[in-house]
């Protein structure tokens, strides 16, 4: 008899055992269905062409649609919003700028995420230093010439932007600091209204963008002073950088990382980041790339969080002195 209850017993354990397992066994590997990148801006810019670029290698190597869904607002916290209230499955990832993960809190008071803590980050895909640029009107050749011009007449420099509350905004605050000049800065409604006040003379300059700018400059129309980043571009080979320019701390560089929801599985989130590093090596995607000045890069989720963390810190303090804030 007692032999008999335990083995009942031990019947009735591996029972429970098994059922305890079955819908773990029963889940289909990711990814068993479409992938969507959300991208938090207008379709036709550098983040959205990106994301394509990433989604197409992607669907290839992952064998399911990688889908685009441009949720444009706010300087990007629309469509980041979105993504931090979808399921945390690894099927809604967030194509984020650096401004997304790292200034955006310091602007908005009343921002309804925490990119450090609401993201999970799967890696770092792409960075481009921007370009400090003028009107070929200009007098000055070069950025001490410029600074030399700013420091004679205060707030004679005028340098537009594509925005309030934008890198190349900050940019320009990042240069009144470590120049030691007085400027003007207007905002306009995008990059491309931004370049075309650069064009019309309408303001001395901008640091703006390679896709709103390089055009221009190839085409003799714009003027480029310096790179604004650690290396020349390989498409403006005689342009120097601002550290060769005497301004070692006027460094701005956008970047662009691929995150998901806080709570993604770190196995999906693993699996994303060998893909995405791996489809950022390939020829297709370093050409399109190219045609944006962007290079591709490839992070560990653990580098794109400390660049995050790093770049946190480092605008926090520009934007409380500029004392800029957006509602």
């Amino acid at each position: 008899m007692m032999q008999r209850r335990q083995l009942t017993r031990l019947v009735l354990a591996l029972g429970a055992a098994l059922l305890g397992t079955a819908p773990a066994l029963a889940q289909p590997a990711y990814p068993a269905k479409p992938i969507t990148i959300v991208v938090p801006f207008v379709p036709g810019g550098p983040v959205d062409v990106m994301a394509r670029t990433l989604g197409d290698a992607l669907s290839k190597s992952l064998n399911v649609a990688v889908v685009v869904d441009n949720r444009a607002g706010a300087g990007g916290n629309v469509g980041s919003q979105y993504v931090v209230r979808a399921p945390a499955d690894g099927y809604t990832l967030l194509m984020a700028t650096g401004s997304i993960l790292s200034i955006n809190e310091a602007l908005y008071p009343k921002l309804a995420f925490n990119p450090a803590k609401d993201f999970a980050p799967v890696s770092l895909v792409g960075d481009m230093p921007l370009i400090f640029t003028v009107n070929t009107s200009v007098p000055a050749k070069s950025v001490a010439e410029l600074v030399a011009q700013a420091k004679a007449k205060p707030d004679s420099l005028l340098l537009s932007s594509p925005g309030n509350g934008t890198t190349p905004h900050l940019a320009t605050e990042l240069l009144k600091r470590e120049a030691g000049v007085t400027l003007v800065h207007v905002p306009y409604k995008g990059g491309a209204e931004s370049a075309t006040a650069i064009l019309s003379n309408q303001v001395t300059g901008g640091i703006e963008s390679p896709p709103a700018v390089l055009p221009h400059i190839r085409a003799g129309k714009m003027r480029a002073l310096a790179i604004a980043g650690p290396e020349r571009l390989d498409s403006l080979p005689d342009v120097p950088t601002t550290t060769e320019a005497g301004l070692p701390g006027l460094q701005i560089v956008s970047w662009f990382g691929l995150v998901a929801p806080a709570g993604t599985p770190a196995a999906i989130i693993n699996k994303l980041n060998q893909e995405t590093v791996a489809a950022l090596k390939t020829d297709e995607v370093k050409a399109r790339f190219d045609r944006l000045s962007i290079r591709p890069m490839g992070s560990t989720p653990a580098a794109l969080a400390t660049l995050a963390q790093q770049d946190r810190v480092k605008w926090g303090q520009i934007v409380k002195a500029s004392g800029v804030r957006l509602d």
